[in-house]
């Protein structure tokens, strides 16, 4: 039965709802403890688009709720009930334009949150995360949508009443559904945790941060000015290099005004992988890379690819600054100030909840994760006047976190009693002509090349890169790549247990477990394949078979088979090794930010201390002047109380800073 709650007489008469005032609809909803809850919207921005409905039921009856007509308000205490839990599909948005009323339900379910832990680890379309595709698979119905796109242009009508108060009849069947599966995959803690978290998002979206246009525009133009620079320098290298012949040439027409230059131009097109390729190849740069759509190899001049090749000539390096400016001008200019809200002034950026395997966010419209981290950008992010900036990150977070899960001795003694300095112990481990006794300090003086070197080496070790990768990425002989892994290796013996035991651990589970206490997973997508070609190899008479067809197949679906499990359990293995520290750290900023919302909550300071940007291990907030420095003290306790589960062996901690912008 649908129940619509209006002042509108226009839509008293149908017969396909019945017309009840507010305090009767309150009495009929007052016995649900658990309430499926949607809305409908004129658009996606809540503070330039109008709140149209608000439904709110379970299977047997559904509520609609006139937002245009009646207060939404008179349903805030019953909203905000701690003893009811409101299910919704992807209510990050619902939570929103209820913020803006400022209405904070406390207990949520989000049933996309729950399907995407259930498929954490597949690729992006492999399953149909809508609400729609749940109902199917659910329960068999085939929910119809189509009036969904047409609210814009009608408004509140019969057919909008009657489908808004569909997406309230299965929800409650769909969790009921989703708890079964999620409690046969160990998964009820991880989205406790996760419906926690979705609260807290919903207000960083809904406070975005501020941009100053006039600084932003000055950084714009220094970027291009960069761009054109490093352009200008590759032309030049070019010109002046025995290859002015083959990519340069002379206007030999001349100009009536500036007279004939006669001085040989480079004529390569630099943003064209086509003209750069031939060039990069004569340097004696290998650009042959692994489609991972196609599956075949390709050429590519990707920043990636040539990086590790910078020694091979003096043009790469500066390449890879050209690359990297260009990036910035095409991905953090104009995008940018496009996106201000002309309401707020401030950008208000979409962060998906779980955007990786490890449960890490990711963030567009726009993508403030992968900002610059210069002082010139970051500047350009303020507080508003009379509120200050609060910027805390965690120190060290992922070294810290990998040392303790690892149990590694020396990392951890480096951490908890020496500089921290793992970059010099690594050195210090990997080359052998260090002195054993030297301390620490004096290695970042004395050995600064090195030590540079083996920043490089650890990050590859570190994620589960081993001889081969330094062979292919830094271009070392077979022998000496293989002393310094096992020189890293020896010197960090924890490590080296911990990731000896995940790449079995994966490929006998089928699963990553990202983290104990929550239980989230990532799982091996194509692992039921995996295991049936790993069987098949065990066979004796396979590998005769194929060398045979080796030789004379080499594109046969058994040599291919061969070649993708050994790709697959490779790029498995590191995932393994990777993930589980990198999902502690989403874990860590997650906990923090329950802890600082529910803070904020509880003393009265939503919505006046704003949520700003977050960013991996990174917390900005804006508080006013006169609270900032509680709100900065609270917001390192949260950090540091939210690292103790995950990083049990050492303390991980936070620092902060107070200012009139982004600081960090």
């Amino acid at each position: 039965m649908i129940y619509l709650v209006t002042k509108q007489q226009s839509l008293w008469t149908s017969d396909r709802y019945k017309v009840i005032s507010a305090e009767e609809a309150l009495e009929l909803l007052a016995p649900l403890s658990v309430v499926e809850l949607d809305t409908e919207t004129m658009g996606l921005d809540p503070y330039t688009k109008e709140l149209l409905t608000v439904q709110l039921g379970c299977a047997e009856f559904q509520v609609v709720i006139d937002c245009t007509s009646v207060d939404i308000h008179l349903f805030k205490e019953y909203m905000e009930n701690p003893q009811r839990m409101f299910l919704g599909w992807n209510i990050k948005f619902d939570l929103k334009f209820l913020y803006h009323q400022r209405i904070v339900p406390l207990r949520v379910y989000d049933g996309y949150l729950a399907e995407k832990l259930l498929w954490l680890g597949y690729p992006a379309g492999m399953h149909e995360m809508s609400l729609k595709a749940a109902s199917i698979n659910y329960l068999g119905v085939d929910m119809d949508k189509s009036v969904r796109g047409k609210i814009i242009q009608t408004g509140l009508t019969e057919d909008v009443i009657v489908y808004a108060a569909g997406d309230v009849s299965y929800l409650g069947k769909i969790r009921d559904k989703q708890l079964v599966e999620l409690e046969k995959k160990g998964l009820l803690k991880a989205i406790d945790f996760e419906n926690e978290f979705v609260k807290c998002l919903a207000y960083i979206e809904y406070c975005g941060a501020k941009l100053d246009v006039d600084k932003w525009k000055i950084k714009m133009a220094t970027d291009l000015n960069n761009l054109e620079k490093y352009e200008a320098e590759l032309n030049e290298w070019v010109e002046e290099s025995e290859y002015s012949s083959k990519y340069c040439s002379v206007n030999i027409q001349g100009d009536l005004f500036n007279g004939f230059d006669t001085k040989p131009r480079c004529h390569i097109n630099w943003t064209s992988p086509q003209q750069v390729i031939p060039l990069f190849e004569e340097l004696g740069l290998n650009l042959k890379v692994l489609d991972k759509k196609t599956k075949h190899y390709k050429k590519s001049v990707d920043i990636k690819v040539v990086e590790p090749q910078a020694s091979k000539s003096p043009l790469i390096p500066i390449y890879i600054k050209y690359k990297k400016a260009a990036i910035i001008v095409n991905t953090f200019g104009q995008k940018f100030l496009n996106l201000i809200n002309p309401v707020t002034g401030r950008i208000h950026a979409n962060f998906n909840q779980l955007g990786t395997d490890t449960g890490r966010l990711s963030s567009t419209e726009p993508n403030l994760h992968n900002l610059p981290h210069d002082a010139q950008t970051r500047a350009c992010f303020v507080s508003d006047k009379g509120n200050r900036w609060i910027s805390a990150d965690y120190s060290g977070q992922e070294s810290y976190l990998m040392a303790s899960m690892a149990n590694d001795e020396a990392m951890l003694e480096e951490l908890t009693n020496g500089s921290g300095d793992l970059h010099s112990l690594t050195a210090k481990m990997v080359f052998q002509q260090i002195p054993r006794d030297m301390p620490l300090k004096d290695i970042k003086k004395n050995f600064k090349d090195l030590r540079q070197e083996a920043k490089g080496y650890e990050f590859c070790f570190n994620y589960g890169g081993q001889d081969s990768t330094l062979i292919r990425n830094y271009g070392l002989d077979a022998k000496r790549a293989k002393e310094i892994y096992e020189n890293y290796m020896s010197g960090f013996a924890g490590l080296k247990r911990y990731q000896d035991f995940r790449r079995v651990d994966v490929m006998r589970k089928g699963y990553i477990l990202l983290s104990k206490i929550t239980g989230h997973k990532a799982y091996i997508y194509d692992y039921d394949e995996l295991k049936m070609q790993t069987e098949k190899q065990d066979d004796p008479d396979f590998w005769a078979y194929y060398r045979e067809m080796k030789q004379e197949n080499p594109e046969c679906d058994t040599v291919q088979g061969v070649r993708r499990l050994a790709r697959r359990k490779a790029e498995s293995e590191k995932q393994s090794i990777n993930y589980p520290i990198q999902a502690a750290g989403a874990l860590c900023f997650k906990l923090a930010s329950i802890k600082l919302f529910n803070w904020l909550l509880k003393n009265g300071l939503l919505f006046k201390v704003k949520y700003c940007i977050p960013v991996h291990d990174e917390i900005n907030l804006e508080a006013p002047d006169e609270i900032s420095e509680e709100v900065a003290d609270i917001l390192v306790k949260c950090m540091v109380s939210a690292g103790k589960p995950f990083c049990t062996r050492a303390h991980l901690g936070a620092d902060v800073e107070i200012g009139d912008h982004w600081i960090h």
